[in-house]
């Protein structure tokens, strides 16, 4: 190989290990939460089913994440207002004072908690925004 081969093949290695590293340090999913999020599935004691099926209406739960890292949330139908924070895998909110924390994997949230002592979660999906298609 003559010295502008290599010299060329250099800079081509350079400018693909400058963008990798660029595009790490964006952070891709700052935007990630930000809209509505709407109840898709529920297992209560180890059984999923889709949230249709409980012939319960989506106005029951769901949230509403800003980008100033504020959110709305409807949880049984209580409406709480609060903050969160992303954390990649999961969601820290303050809904009135009371901490959640929310797993997020694989564009979903999910939220664990206790109903009539049994172990339950709800798991959430983004609305797509029919306008911005």
């Amino acid at each position: 190989m003559n010295t502008k081969s290599a010299l060329a093949l250099l800079c081509v290695i350079c400018n693909v290990f400058i963008f990798l590293a660029l595009t790490g340090c964006s952070n891709k999913d700052s935007n990630a939460l930000e809209g509505e999020w709407v109840p898709t599935t529920a297992t209560v004691s180890g059984k999923t089913i889709q949230y249709s099926e409980l012939n319960a209406d989506q106005s029951q739960f769901y949230f509403n994440f800003s980008s100033d890292g504020k959110c709305q949330a409807v949880l049984g139908g209580v409406e709480s207002s609060g903050t969160y924070v992303f954390n990649e895998t999961s969601v820290d909110v303050v809904l009135d004072g009371k901490d959640e924390k929310l797993k997020y994997e694989g564009g979903n949230l999910t939220m664990d908690f206790n109903y009539d002592n049994a172990s339950t979660s709800i798991t959430f999906t983004k609305m797509i925004d029919s306008s911005q298609n």
